[in-house]
């Protein structure tokens, strides 16, 4: 945490800076194929479809006149993932090795860890590993997990928690 100079916490003591995930954002090449992975496979519900937005993005992210179109969707438990396409001042693509220092990844819980990576398989999505059981761990034991690419080669890790999951996600 940042300190002033005589050692005092700015904020006060116990200070909280950050209180959460707001959102997660993925840069894609084309929003319509990435809503066709993440939607219609992955079946993400669609909040919001926006844009092409006003330059004050640009200002926001440094990024002299770049442009975007975007979409909100529904990751559960209030969580979103935001997908942007660059209408204006795209970069090419960067694929980051997952073992690369800052590399990101976004996880998402699935109830069914199998079935959905047969259904991504039978479009053509395959996993970048094979599933893992994680053992002697506690806050993971018993959770499956694999990587994927998204069509941008964004990394995706499927994570199937132990035991039942409801409808919205969470653990039952």
């Amino acid at each position: 945490m940042d300190q002033l100079a005589d050692g005092q916490d700015p904020a006060g003591p116990g200070q909280r800076w950050v209180t959460g995930i707001d959102h997660a954002g993925i840069t894609v090449a084309s929003l319509d194929r990435s809503l066709a992975f993440y939607r219609d496979l992955l079946g993400l519900r669609v909040i919001e479809i926006s844009g092409p937005e006003g330059e004050d993005v640009g200002e926001a992210i440094g990024v002299r006149g770049a442009r975007i179109r975007a979409a909100d969707l529904d990751a559960g438990d209030g969580r979103i993932i935001e997908l942007l396409e660059y209408v204006r001042a795209a970069a090419g693509p960067v694929v980051q090795q997952p073992n690369a220092p800052g590399c990101p990844h976004v996880a998402l819980r699935v109830p069914d860890l199998a079935g959905l990576l047969r259904r991504l398989a039978a479009a053509g999505h395959e996993p970048a590993g094979r599933p893992v059981t994680i053992t002697g761990a506690l806050a993971w034991e018993g959770a499956t997990v694999v990587y994927l690419r998204d069509p941008d080669g964004a990394l995706i890790e499927l994570i199937q928690r132990p035991g039942p999951e409801t409808t919205a996600g969470r653990p039952g």
